[in-house]
């Protein structure tokens, strides 16, 4: 696969390497190939902080892409590797700090949904059970009294 041809540098500038191609010039080993391309997909570019290296097309992002490479062809470990870039860039660098995954954004929202749904059913059926009914029958005397006051 040349670089040419990779759907990764359809719209990169001149000189753009493919994932699995300068992953696999290099006589990577199957294990390294695939370390590489997750360490790639894990790491964010610091230019923007928006997209992972293996997709932004920045310098900063290339220059990361040519260092992983280096970094896996010598040996270093995916925790070596990432911890590297975290003392460099802070846990910003990584695409799921650890920490962070966010499910309390969507998990406290949710259970106080539901908290204040029963508080509010709970609170609707106290006011039913208080509030007079209007067609409950009057008790004889008073409407005894009421035909006596109209009467008069």
């Amino acid at each position: 696969m040349t670089a040419a041809s990779s759907p990764d540098c359809e719209l990169a500038s001149e000189g753009c390497t493919s994932l699995t191609a300068s992953a696999q010039d290099s006589a990577f080993t199957p294990a390294q190939t695939e370390r590489y391309n997750r360490l790639t997909h894990e790491l964010i570019s610091p230019c923007c902080w928006r997209e992972v290296i293996a997709i932004h097309r920045s310098e900063e992002a290339l220059q990361m892409l040519d260092e992983v490479h280096r970094l896996v062809a010598e040996g270093k470990s995916e925790a070596e590797i990432k911890a590297m870039y975290v003392q460099r860039y802070g846990p910003r660098i990584l695409a799921d700090p650890p920490g962070m995954t966010g499910d309390w954004l969507y998990t406290i929202p949710v259970a106080l949904f539901f908290c204040l749904l029963f508080l509010a059913t709970k609170r609707l059926r106290w006011l039913v059970s208080q509030a007079p009914l209007l067609s409950s029958p009057q008790p004889p005397e008073m409407i005894a009294r009421i035909r006596r006051e109209i009467s008069e």
